[in-house]
């Protein structure tokens, strides 16, 4: 295995403050590293050792097998370029002058710009798609604009490492996708090795290859992004609560920040039957009045899910794309027993969620009082071949059951009624 960046023992201090301690990794060739950590925590400082901009007490930086503290700036620039966090320039230059300046550990100064440095700024310029921008004033462009030429730059170096200080972090959301696109593409159609400061830590698990964890001066985790970004590791870190799922879109992790605030328990329970995003909102709206929930059967990954989890509501769950098992309606029938009233949202219904329907026949639930949403879509959302408008039929029967507006839900939970009295 090819490491190009080797970090052993590396320390730093500003002073008497000491900012990194004894850290060490090492970088594979063509991968795309993303280190994070709270703020103070040292990854714009670890930028600077390995860039020889700052020169480190202790340990030692190695890049393609070369220690840098012996290396001359040119001889380490016609391996590694830099983008940095600030584009500003005090001076104002064409953009063409601007990309044209990234060749300067390869140009002789009294030869001056070859054909081929001209060649490989506009290649560079057109991979980053900033040619047409070649004539306009540089500090007259949009931040999209500049960061794209500073890597079109950065490109003409023609390096076999990029390394970048928060690239991302004054750009809107689109153009935070069009450049960190950008640099994984550089990553796989030129071999090149990435490493970059990032804050947004799903922008890092969608990229990254690797992630390495700053947290008191020193490397608190490193590895995988599935295997580093957990509830667990976030919490200790950045001291966040957070919910980690793992993406539809390869193995990838997803976190999602808990923002429960304190609310006064009712003290009535709801289950609620959903899916697809039918009860999402819903859920939010009864947590938010003071009801404890629970929910299920729901997909792993499905967007109730997502929000019941975010909301630490019990789910009774399965796995994606397959009919409920008897293990997960068992546990939905268990939660749906200790509630006081369960509500059925208007969730579509095919042949593997179907005995959430079968669910309500069940005799241990005959005086529980149900509610229904959406019962005039019904039709719209069978796609049994009837099988679900047949049981849906039979549970309409029901004493119990009350069709309800989502506009006057809130008011109905609140009534009390005693339907096994209603029973009897």
């Amino acid at each position: 295995m090819d490491y190009v960046i080797q970090v052993e023992g590396l320390s730093f201090s500003y002073r008497d403050n000491k900012v990194l301690e004894d850290v060490s990794f090492s970088v594979k060739e063509g991968s795309f590293v993303s280190i994070l950590g709270p703020n103070g925590s040292g990854k714009s400082t670890l930028l600077k050792l390995i860039t020889s901009v700052a020169k480190a007490q202790s340990g030692t930086v190695k890049v393609a097998g070369k220690n840098i503290s012996i290396m001359s700036k040119k001889d380490l620039a016609q391996i590694l370029s830099v983008v940095p966090q600030n584009t500003a320039l005090e001076f104002d230059f064409k953009v063409f002058d601007i990309v044209m300046m990234g060749r300067y550990p390869f140009i002789n100064k009294l030869r001056g710009e070859t054909t081929e440095d001209i060649e490989i700024v506009k290649s560079s310029m057109s991979y980053t798609n900033t040619l047409h921008l070649s004539e306009r004033s540089f500090n007259e462009l949009s931040g999209g604009e500049r960061q794209r030429v500073i890597l079109a730059q950065a490109l003409a170096q023609k390096p076999g490492i990029l390394v970048l200080d928060e690239p991302i972090s004054h750009l809107d959301l689109q153009h935070q996708v069009e450049l960190l696109n950008l640099i994984r593409k550089m990553c796989v159609d030129n071999g090149l090795t990435v490493v970059s400061v990032l804050h947004d830590l799903n922008m890092a698990a969608t990229y990254s290859d690797h992630i390495i964890m700053l947290k008191d001066k020193s490397i608190r985790y490193s590895g995988a992004p599935i295997e580093v970004l957990t509830s667990q590791s976030i919490k200790e870190v950045f001291n966040a609560d957070v919910y980690v799922s793992r993406s539809s879109l390869g193995q990838k992790p997803y976190i999602y920040t808990l923002t429960k605030p304190h609310i006064e328990s009712k003290g009535t329970r709801v289950h609620v039957i959903c899916g697809g995003g039918s009860g999402s909102e819903i859920l939010k709206e009864l947590y938010l009045s003071g009801y404890e929930l629970s929910t299920g059967v729901l997909a792993i990954g499905d967007q109730d899910w997502k929000i019941a989890k975010e909301l630490e509501i019990n789910i009774a769950e399965e796995i994606p794309f397959v009919s409920i098992a008897v293990e997960a309606y068992t546990a939905n029938l268990e939660l749906a027993k200790t509630a006081d009233t369960i509500l059925l949202t208007g969730l579509y219904f095919g042949r593997a969620n179907l005995r959430n329907l079968e669910l309500l026949l069940e005799k241990p639930l005959s005086g529980k009082r149900v509610l229904i949403l959406d019962d005039e879509t019904f039709s719209n959302r069978d796609y049994t071949d009837g099988m679900a408008a047949a049981l849906y039929e039979r549970i309409k029967e029901s004493p119990r059951v009350e069709l309800v507006d989502k506009n006057e839900l809130l008011d109905k939970l609140a009534r009390q009624v005693d339907y096994e009295a209603l029973n009897n």
